[in-house]
């Protein structure tokens, strides 16, 4: 800021007492030292800087003072300004291609197996640093969203990837799920305290929806396994019977070819013994397996609405093949029963 103040009163001087007419000659006579002793400095910094953050803000400070020198109409600085970008630009790109780079090697050399299923320490580093890049590309930035896009992007590809190399190696499939689930939240949850926009979230909002969903599958099949397979088998060979229509054609067209009743009743019986118990092992495990509270409510009102509605199609395929009612509905638990268990769990919070 001394810099351009400086100058460009200088540079208006200069126009009035020498009448110079607009003419850069003098003023670099003048300047001309000390502005190349800048930019020997700054390349001397840069040849040992890591620090993208640091890079990016200079990069924001002299686009900021080159609009200052453009209202002020004075462009003695334009080549200044130039020399120090063309300095600036390459050195981000190639820290930002070192970070992108030590994420891939990570990944293929592979990195030890995780002490525990909470946010890695790469994660936060690299959320961190990712939010504040983003946060330094806002919509007033001007090119620098574009320019900056793909890295960025590539940054997060090759972090999604070592997170998942790492996944893999801890022992059991909830495990690995449990680890990548506080991973992407841990990410979402620096991204959104840095109000950072819709298009820096969106991937690993999408990556955690799709890691919530199988461990709400993987949970479910592992406490009602009989329930969840068999509505799976079954729901194909019913899919063409229309439920009103079966109603009123009452008994007459009998269970469908194919369609298992004996293991239909175990079904009942099973769920209708153990479905409580096994519903509260489920909140214990997901309670303890979250470090964010407000991601294992979230999860376990998903993991408890799927399980009624695979109870809602499982009730479909009986109405389907006993139009009338089954032999074994004193045994059936109402949907309205899980309804109002669910609705417990949810007090809870």
């Amino acid at each position: 800021m001394l810099l351009m103040d400086t100058a460009a009163s200088e540079f208006l001087f200069l126009g009035d007492f020498f009448d110079t007419q607009g003419d850069h000659k003098l003023f670099g006579a003048v300047f001309g030292s000390t502005t190349q002793f800048f930019l020997d400095s700054l390349e001397t910094f840069l040849a040992g800087c890591w620090d993208s953050v640091g890079l990016l803000l200079m990069i924001r400070i002299v686009e900021f003072y080159r609009k200052s020198m453009q209202r002020r109409q004075v462009s003695c600085l334009d080549s200044y300004l130039d020399a120090l970008q063309l300095q600036l630009w390459p050195r981000l790109r190639s820290v930002l291609d070192a970070n992108i780079e030590s994420l891939h090697t990570a990944a293929q050399q592979g990195e030890p197996v995780p002490a525990n299923n909470l946010g890695h320490l790469v994660t936060r580093r690299y959320a961190e640093l990712a939010a504040s890049l983003h946060a330094l590309c806002s919509a007033d930035s001007g090119g620098l969203v574009d320019t900056l896009q793909h890295p960025l992007h590539l940054m997060q590809t090759e972090v999604c990837h070592l997170l998942e190399s790492m996944a893999k190696k801890i022992d059991g499939v909830d495990n690995g799920l449990i680890f990548l689930v506080n991973n992407y939240d841990l990410v979402l949850t620096i991204f959104h305290e840095r109000h950072l926009q819709r298009n820096a979230t969106t991937r690993f909002e999408e990556l955690l929806r799709d890691q919530v969903h199988l461990f709400v599958e993987s949970q479910l099949m592992r406490h009602f396994p009989d329930l969840v397979s068999f509505v799976k088998v079954t729901e194909p060979l019913v899919a063409a019977i229309d439920e009103s229509s079966a109603r009123a054609q009452g008994q007459q067209q009998g269970v469908p070819a194919r369609v298992n009743v004996v293991k239909m009743e175990q079904v009942v019986r099973s769920f209708a013994r153990g479905w409580r118990q096994e519903t509260e092992k489920i909140h214990s495990f997901v309670m303890t397996s979250f470090h964010n509270f407000s991601n294992g409510n979230e999860i376990l009102k998903q993991a408890l609405t799927q399980l009624l509605l695979y109870y809602t199609r499982f009730h479909t395929i009986i109405c389907k093949c006993f139009p009338q009612q089954p032999p074994f509905q004193s045994e059936l638990v109402s949907k309205s029963t899980i309804l109002m268990e669910i609705k417990q769990y949810s007090k809870g919070f």
